[in-house]
């Protein structure tokens, strides 16, 4: 880039000369000597950018034609960057104006192949926050923890089964409060360094002890200890049947004992995948040759953060990329396990009694919100799809006091940002003015807006298992728990106690909507929709499996040609 800058500063000098100025002057404006300016010179006209003739003798001036504009140039350099996928570069010379043109214009090339290698690109509409497990909360990044490091378990949505990950076996002793379970031999980390039983202990004891949202699964462990025959041990405060399913999650992925600063940012783990390259642009990931199981099909997965779509993109994920109008590009629906719902603070007067929240509930009726027809969500009268809780009574008397005012806050996806408008002008139809602010990814896990907010859109979308998946959704810090006063939160850790006593899923699960069903009669939560996902396929990849959390493992997908 230095000798386009060059040229570029060469190319306006002579935009204001009237004649062709000699070498000396070239020099002088360049700030070099003449023997430099020679240089520069032989280089620009090696690139195939100007013709330049030497003036030979007293008299003579040399002659300069430019063959190329710089805005020619500068475009030719960033299309040969974008194409080979290196779009730091790409962007580090631009002005904020010309990164977002260049930004409009980056779909064009995430079609363009790799022969290097097998490698797949993919958009993203937001940047990836930080990937320590530790600090994990949404569900792109879960989902890309999971491919970059393991866990002692996993869960199989195909056979519904927790199964062995980097512990080839488990058991417990002393009515669940004591599990054992052993390591396979010959774990690495990406970084080469062997993965052994220290750094499982250390991993769960920082989950235990630094704060996080999800802090509360992991603080019944007391301690750890590791054995012969590369076995860790957990001794827990009380039973737990669910804790081989809690180590199946993105949170529990064993980390290195030792963590560079920037570990957020380029985590050392031992999953299928390794991060080559983290910046504002690209995400890349690399397999890791050193898998504990099958070596994934791709050698790169490639993820570029385009600017959102102005309106609904037809699909919530795209596996490569293929042009709108291509007639071979598949599209998969399937829907999500979770719900979207809304959460109103009984702090506040017009929410303080489970009548006055039932009424909102009421006037907010999913009906009266969602068209039948839409394919994008069906109306919830329950937490899960398979839960019928309460069904809203359509009313049309509003219950709310002339001149109320609510603050409402909510995320900023499209679909997020399509229901939520929906919502206001439900609420402003029975006399409420509407103050929403929609906020960014990061905003919103900070919870700074808590304390002024009425109302708050929100989103559950739980991992592919759903028992755990449940469990994790009523006891972890949600926002719902923040609000809700500590006697009704009281009620609820009882229960959940109890089920973590109960070794059958199918007991758990019937607990849990007993939970739920309290919710949604009290009116903590007020379900709004269950989503269901699109997901675009490019007619060059296979081996798209999605899941009840909408993803699938990079490491099953394959490019045809």
């Amino acid at each position: 880039m230095k000798l386009l800058d060059q040229y570029r500063r060469l190319y306006t000098f002579l935009q204001g000369q009237t004649q062709q100025p000699g070498l000396p002057s070239l020099a002088q404006a360049m700030h070099c000597s003449e023997r430099n300016m020679r240089n520069l010179l032989a280089k620009m006209q090696q690139q195939g950018w100007l013709h330049w003739q030497a003036g030979r003798g007293r008299g003579n001036h040399s002659q300069l034609d430019f063959l190329q504009t710089p805005d020619t140039l500068a475009l030719d350099h960033l299309s040969h960057l974008l194409a080979r996928g290196d779009l730091e570069q790409a962007f580090a010379s631009l002005e904020d104006g010309q990164r977002q043109q260049l930004a409009m214009r980056l779909p064009e090339y995430l079609g363009v192949p790799d022969a290097a290698c097998r490698s797949l690109r993919m958009p993203l509409f937001r940047k990836v926050e930080s990937l320590d497990p530790l600090k994990v909360y949404g569900r792109l990044e879960a989902h890309l923890v999971r491919q970059i490091f393991s866990r002692l378990t996993t869960f199989d949505h195909q056979q519904n089964a927790l199964m062995p990950a980097i512990a080839h076996h488990w058991e417990s002793e002393k009515n669940a409060t004591v599990w054992h379970f052993w390591l396979r031999p010959g774990l690495s980390f990406h970084d080469g360094m062997e993965l052994g039983v220290d750094d499982v202990k250390a991993s769960f004891l920082r989950l235990r002890d630094e704060s996080a949202i999800y802090q509360r699964l992991y603080r019944h462990l007391q301690h750890v200890e590791t054995g012969p025959s590369r076995r860790v041990s957990f001794y827990l405060e009380h039973p737990d049947q669910l804790w081989p399913h809690c180590l199946a999650t993105a949170n529990s992925s064993i980390v290195p004992r030792h963590r560079n600063t920037d570990f957020e940012r380029f985590p050392v783990g031992s999953g299928a995948f390794r991060v080559i390259r983290n910046n504002t642009y690209q995400l890349t990931l690399q397999a890791f040759k050193d898998y504990y199981r099958e070596r994934p099909l791709l050698d790169e997965i490639d993820l570029w953060m385009l600017p959102p779509p102005s309106g609904p993109s037809g699909f919530d994920l795209q596996f490569g990329y293929a042009n709108e109008d291509c007639t071979k590009k598949q599209t998969v629906a399937g829907a999500e396990s979770g719900c979207t719902y809304i959460i109103c603070n009984p702090c506040r007067n017009a929410f303080k009694t489970v009548e006055q929240r039932l009424a909102l509930a009421d006037w907010l009726a999913p009906e009266m919100l969602i068209d039948p027809n839409e394919r994008s969500r069906k109306a919830a009268s329950g937490l899960l799809a398979i839960w019928k809780h309460r069904v809203a009574k359509k009313t049309r008397c509003s219950s709310f006091k002339a001149g109320c005012k609510l603050r409402m806050v909510s995320g900023q996806t499209q679909e997020m940002l399509s229901l939520a408008a929906t919502i206001k002008q439900r609420l402003e139809a029975g006399g409420v003015t509407v103050i929403w602010t929609s906020l960014p990814f990061d905003q919103l896990l900070a919870r700074d807006w808590m304390k002024d907010a009425d109302l708050v859109v929100t989103r559950e979308v739980m991992h592919d298992d759903q028992d755990f998946g449940c469990y994790e959704w009523f006891a972890a810090d949600s926002v719902f728990r923040r609000w809700m006063p500590d006697a009704a939160l009281k009620h609820i850790d009882l229960d959940l106690m109890k089920i973590k006593t109960l070794p059958d899923s199918k007991r758990r699960m019937l607990a849990y909507a007993r939970i739920g069903k309290r919710l949604v009669q009290e009116g903590w939560l007020i379900p709004i929709s269950h989503e269901n996902q699109q997901v675009s396929i490019a007619p060059h990849v296979a081996g798209v499996r999605m899941t009840p959390f909408g993803f699938v493992s990079f490491d099953e997908m394959w490019l045809k040609h």
